[in-house]
């Protein structure tokens, strides 16, 4: 397969938990409307707001690097950046 999986572990802030999974909600909208978008999903931990996980497939790492320097990614950036206390991504590819 030649998708890219992409997993992105992200957590608040304190005290910023509603706000920074708010924003992330309306990135998830505009970025399954971009070209190569096979699936982009977020996922909020049941114990602990603001620790959140997405999901994303892409076509390509072409698709992946467009979306990523796309506008909606920048705008997010400027306006939830700093809400973030800690990030992990993971790029993968799909074996089994």
């Amino acid at each position: 397969m030649s998708d890219l999986v992409i997993i992105v572990r992200v957590q608040a802030k304190p005290g910023l938990e509603a706000a920074l999974v708010a924003a992330q909600t309306a990135l998830v909208a505009l970025s399954r409307q971009q070209p190569g978008c096979i699936a982009y999903e977020l996922h909020e931990d049941l114990n602990q707001p603001g620790k959140v996980v997405f999901y994303e497939r892409w076509q390509d790492r072409a698709a992946w690097e467009k979306h990523l320097a796309g506008p909606h990614s920048a705008a997010f950036k400027a306006q939830a950046g700093d809400w973030i206390a800690d990030l992990e991504m993971l790029e993968m590819r799909q074996v089994g």
